[in-house]
């Protein structure tokens, strides 16, 4: 697809390439969300044929990275370089993508947007959802013994399991399992814990490490207390590396707001807002979610 900007040169906007990565990174380190380049890398990794790039000449002003998983698609970046802004590039990036999207037959697109873009993203059909509110949390992860249910309430899983930590997650997020399922055994977490009752999870937390920070998420605990929650985060955040921790989740959740200000962890961003645009009826996270995964789904 090509835009013709008066003034420049023929704009193009063509898939993500590998060798795109370092300029598509820096343009996302610009804005300050605290994304490292392995994280980049996974994202495209996971999906190597749904992100986009706008090329001014062999320039990238503008970025869409997006990962299928099946039957649902989650879109985590969309950037538009300054001094290109307002000119429709955004436009026509979601535009290439979406229209990819749908020839594959994907029935639902996600992503998370800053309050002042939600406009933006009506004229594509997306709906505003719910809010979200972005946790971090610093080192050390030490703490004071807890009034709470003891470790011993929880165990850790085979975070290589996909199946069985999918079929879980699935149930209580509104997922398709085989896209759950898909996405964990590309990229399986690094510490999965969980509450087994009668063979059910009742309650999972799973984890990802990264260079510098860890990433916590999905998280969800059935008919969740402040004791159960404050002691199954404590139990989590004390087998991590002692790193940065950041976390999303439903600002609805009041549970889950107390739980994290009692663990240390401050508000980095509030009022980011989930929407979706989605053949059926997407619906809120219910109150059983804590806290989202890291890059959507996962």
């Amino acid at each position: 697809m090509r835009l013709h900007m008066a003034g420049r040169s023929e704009l193009r906007i063509i898939r993500m390439k590998d060798s795109h990565l370092p300029e598509v990174f820096s343009l996302i380190d610009n804005e300050n969300w605290g994304w490292e380049f392995a994280e980049i890398q996974q994202i495209y990794g996971l999906d190597q044929g749904s992100s986009v790039v706008a090329l001014d000449g062999r320039d990238i002003v503008g970025l869409v990275t997006c990962i299928d998983f099946g039957s649902t698609a989650f879109i985590v970046h969309v950037i538009v370089r300054k001094g290109w802004r307002g000119k429709g590039v955004g436009v026509r990036m979601i535009e290439t993508v979406l229209a990819d999207l749908d020839s594959r037959g994907v029935s639902s697109v996600e992503l998370h947007a800053n309050p002042e873009a939600v406009e933006f993203y009506n004229q594509f059909s997306f709906k505003r959802l719910e809010d979200i509110t972005f946790f971090a949390k610093d080192a050390p992860h030490s703490f004071p013994e807890p009034s709470a249910p003891s470790e011993s309430s929880f165990s850790w899983l085979s975070p290589d399991d996909a199946p069985a930590l999918s079929e879980a997650l699935s149930t209580v997020f509104g997922y398709k399992k085989e896209d759950v399922e898909k996405a964990l055994s590309k990229t399986p977490p690094h510490q999965a814990l969980a509450r087994i009752v009668s063979g059910r999870a009742t309650a999972m937390f799973l984890s990802r490490t990264g260079r510098d920070l860890n990433a916590a998420g999905p998280w969800f605990m059935d008919e969740p207390t402040r004791a159960e929650a404050d002691g199954m985060i404590r139990t989590m955040l004390s087998a991590v590396p002692a790193k940065r921790v950041d976390v999303l989740s439903p600002a609805s959740n009041e549970v889950a707001k107390a739980t994290f200000e009692s663990c240390g962890f401050s508000v980095a961003k509030a009022g980011i807002v989930r929407v979706a645009r989605s053949n059926s009826a997407a619906n809120r996270y219910p109150g059983s979610v804590l806290s989202l995964g890291h890059l959507g789904l996962i």
